[in-house]
């Protein structure tokens, strides 16, 4: 059974001290059967933090319970210092939300249904209507309404009502729902914009893999309600298992060599070479290995694991179908 990639550290953009947001101790069952076994992390001011796994993994229940839609049978989170049992006005006014489908008035234009959520707020927020739609690709002056628009357009809508009073957590699950590559784009961007230029935090679940790697600089895994090894990109992969492209003069003599050397995880010979699987911090020794054995080493290029290596090393190859 291979091991465990070791942990590795946050990303450039979180900075210690006190987090924005914490869960601990989460446990939740239904029926007798334990969803959520002592789920604990915390996420920093401006930290994007991805959420994966596979169906029935706890993804969906652990967001439910930080929106404080769901109470936990044992745990807490607490965001900006609050407690959502404690103090639900102070948490929930600091947290914006898109889970599932959010639900809309068909009748109403996008620029309607801000503009109600600003009277619900008291009218403060009433100056941010355009502001909050043209942050999204949404025409602030449009009368469309809602009932048609297309399911892309209703995401981004339902991202801009979650943002609409400038929350310091946001929580998506499964927010490219429905966006073209376009939109995508742009998602990215503005989340990436959010932890950088305004300090706000994103928990983001979504079985985009390729999406997640590139807007978070931290990844969860969490399979039958237990959270796995972390995963950090951004500039600070550490400790990320690496696949390293080996040719040399021998290259069946040297797969025997590398799998005899116990830092290597696995070596797969292919017909112009070997892909070597080895921690980022080993890979200097694969190249050590092989002088010692008199091998000539002819290319060695190292390639960083991707969220989907990292997810099937985690979950194994019979559960890639099941990212959401």
């Amino acid at each position: 059974m291979p091991q465990q990639a070791p942990r590795t550290v946050l990303a450039e953009r979180v900075t210690p001290g006190v987090p924005l947001f914490e869960a601990n101790g989460l446990v939740k069952a239904f029926s007798g059967r334990t969803a959520l076994h002592d789920i604990s992390f915390a996420i920093a001011p401006g930290e994007i933090v991805g959420f994966v796994g596979p169906n029935g993994a706890g993804k969906s229940t652990t967001l439910r319970i930080a929106c404080g839609l769901l109470r936990p049978d044992a745990g807490s989170v607490r965001l900006d210092g609050f407690c959502v049992r404690q103090s639900p006005r102070d948490y929930l006014g600091r947290l914006g939300a898109l889970i599932e489908s959010p639900g809309y008035w068909p009748a109403l234009s996008a620029r309607h249904h801000l503009a109600y959520l600003a009277r619900v707020r008291g009218g403060t927020a009433i100056g941010r209507i355009e502001e909050a739609l043209t942050e999204v690709g949404l025409d602030p002056t449009s009368r469309k309404p809602v009932g048609q628009f297309s399911l892309g357009m209703k995401q981004r809508l339902g991202i801009a009502m979650a943002l609409f009073h400038r929350p310091r957590l946001l929580v998506l699950d499964e927010p490219m729902n429905g966006l073209d590559p376009a939109g995508m784009a742009m998602l990215r961007e503005l989340l990436r914009g959010l932890g950088t230029q305004r300090g706000v935090s994103v928990l983001i679940s979504s079985h985009l893999l390729h999406e997640v790697e590139q807007i978070c600089d931290r990844v969860l895994f969490i399979r039958e309600g237990r959270l796995l090894p972390e995963a950090a990109f951004g500039h600070a992969r550490v400790g990320v298992v690496e696949a390293v492209f080996v040719r040399t003069d021998d290259d069946a003599r040297a797969a025997r060599v590398l799998v005899g050397e116990d830092f290597v995880r696995e070596v797969a010979e292919g017909t112009d070479g070997l892909m070597c699987h080895v921690a980022a911090a080993d890979i200097p020794r694969v190249a050590e290995a092989l002088h010692r054995s008199g091998l000539a080493l002819r290319e060695l290029t190292p390639r960083r694991a991707s969220l989907e290596d990292l997810y099937i090393e985690r979950f194994g190859r019979g559960m890639e179908r099941g990212l959401c």
